[in-house]
């Protein structure tokens, strides 16, 4: 039994180091984001953009997978990298998100800013952040 496992164990090993949501390190751009630096850089562009800061615990596995995986759906549901690619409807309709998840403080997510304390939003950037997307609407 005890060989058994051992074997199973040795064969499962190589599978830490697969990554199941492909190349998300891979996909980096250097282009300025379309939104102000101040307002959204150390709270959403990690996750939001393809400018993410990976920190050394995303090259650990399986830490890494699950790092990947937030990522990868963060830039599913908005991806600041892209913005230009996006119709003015979805940019509208993702200005309306933007306002409405930062004001609930639905965003950034609990479990993020237990690693990421310095990504809490405050207050006075939430109104900035509402203000921003609701004038940035008006203007698509």
């Amino acid at each position: 039994m005890r060989k058994l496992i051992l074997f199973a164990s040795l064969l499962s090993a190589p599978l830490l180091l697969l990554h199941p949501f492909g190349p998300v390190k891979e996909q980096h751009s250097k282009d300025p984001l379309p939104v102000p630096e101040e307002l959204f850089g150390k709270t959403c562009q990690n996750c939001h953009s393809e400018k993410t800061a990976w920190p050394w615990y995303s090259y650990v596995p399986p830490v890494s997978s699950l790092v990947e995986r937030d990522v990868q759906k963060g830039r599913q549901h908005l991806n600041f990298s892209r913005w230009n690619q996006y119709s003015d409807q979805e940019r509208r309709e993702l200005l309306a998100k933007i306002a409405a998840e930062v004001r609930s403080k639905q965003m950034p997510p609990a479990r993020y800013l237990a690693l990421h304390p310095e990504a809490r939003i405050l207050d006075a950037d939430i109104r900035r952040i509402y203000d921003w997307a609701k004038k940035e609407r008006r203007r698509e």
